[in-house]
């Protein structure tokens, strides 16, 4: 694994999603109560911007026509085989860090 320093620990409030850039994969890294996470970055509807989503119901929630993805796994809400890469995140200190290479490769997680 190879973690990358992407925020600091206070500058996301429960609910925020910023974009960020690991190693040259694009995706979003947000908060919910105290866990942060990390997805790709791009809707896999039609390819949308999540950062400019939402994170609502344990969801995180596309901002063009509302695709639902369950922020801990990436499935989506009604068509599991659907899923967004997901990315590893721990918090250092104050430092929270992403590995670029996603948590499942080519199978869903279970």
């Amino acid at each position: 694994m190879s973690f990358h320093t992407v925020a600091r620990v206070g500058q996301l409030a429960d609910g925020d999603i910023v974009a960020v850039e690991v190693g040259g994969v694009d995706m979003v890294l947000y908060r919910v109560g105290d866990d942060y996470l990390a997805a790709q970055r791009d809707c896999l509807h039609q390819g949308y911007d999540l950062a400019d989503g939402l994170v609502m119901d344990g969801f995180l929630v596309c901002p063009l026509h509302g695709w639902r993805y369950h922020v801990h796994t990436g499935r989506h809400e009604v068509a599991g085989e659907v899923c967004l890469r997901t990315f590893a995140v721990r918090v250092v200190g104050d430092d929270i860090q992403v590995d670029p290479t996603p948590m499942w490769k080519g199978e869903l997680p279970r």
